[in-house]
């Protein structure tokens, strides 16, 4: 039985310009799943050597971001409520450790205010007119 006609022979002429890639090749993260994710293995990536994180919420002003919420430090109990102004995304993603629900940010906010104009000396009334209740 012959079997040469099964075999295909190689076109005489190059149809390759050299602009087309070989279907051999693996396609990188960012040309096949977008930039997005190779940003985010990156972030994931420089937040492990971080010591200081923060439990908030990322807020864009339109000028820089402001990462405000709780400051969680490895291997310490101590938290405070700070506000990180950033240039940009990636830096305030960086300090973002995880993300804080709405709901318990703005209770966080609110309360957070109270006690600083508590300590400001305010009065109950000043401190309620204040926060517009």
């Amino acid at each position: 039985m012959r079997v040469d006609h099964f075999v295909s022979k190689p076109p005489t002429s190059n149809l390759y310009k050299g602009d087309t890639m070989s279907k051999l090749e693996t396609p990188s993260i960012t040309k096949s799943r977008g930039y997005f994710s190779s940003h985010l293995t990156w972030v994931k990536t420089m937040q492990k050597d971080m010591k200081t994180q923060v439990w908030g919420r990322i807020q864009d002003t339109g000028a820089n971001y402001i990462v405000e919420g709780w400051k969680v430090s490895n291997g310490s109990a101590l938290t405070e409520w700070v506000q990180i102004p950033c240039q940009n995304l990636p830096t305030a993603q960086l300090l973002l450790g995880s993300v804080m629900d709405k709901q318990s940010f703005k209770a966080e906010q609110l309360r957070q205010a109270w006690d600083k104009m508590e300590r400001d000396g305010k009065s109950y009334n000043e401190i309620i007119e204040k926060l517009g209740y």
